[in-house]
């Protein structure tokens, strides 16, 4: 007695790659809200660059969905650039510069580079958190 089995590996890769694409869209709000935690939040009035319209900026810009296992996560405000490189900005919208001089944040978590500080810190977890939404432990 014999036995063929055929298992159909494009249909399954492109299974597979749907379900890693669902998760990670899942996923999306609580890599955001890990991240945002390290994200300066300066005082004063949100149409002013204040109390977290950066933070929020993200929820707003970054992609809505996971798409070939890639989900972009943006924080679009006039000072993102600066505040992300931790530079102290100078001029005005047309004609700035940046530095040398290091600006010093508020928030005992915030820093400079904080989507790198949060892959160091979050990165495992994001990976564990996404791998129980595709049904693996």
């Amino acid at each position: 007695m014999q036995v063929n089995i055929h298992i159909d590996r494009s249909r399954e890769e492109r299974r597979l790659k749907r379900w890693a694409d669902e998760a990670l869209t899942d996923y999306r709000d609580e890599i955001i809200e890990d991240i945002n935690q390290l994200v300066p939040v300066s005082g004063g009035l949100s149409r002013n660059g204040g109390g977290g319209s950066l933070q929020r900026s993200a929820f707003l810009h970054s992609d809505r969905r996971a798409d070939k296992g890639k989900l972009t996560i943006r924080w679009n405000t006039p000072y993102a650039h600066y505040q992300h490189q931790g530079l102290v900005m100078h001029g005005n919208p047309g004609n700035r510069t940046y530095g040398p001089e290091k600006l010093s944040y508020t928030s005992m978590m915030a820093r400079a580079e904080w989507t790198k500080h949060a892959e160091k810190i979050y990165g495992e977890d994001w990976a564990r958190g996404i791998e129980r939404l595709m049904g693996g432990k």
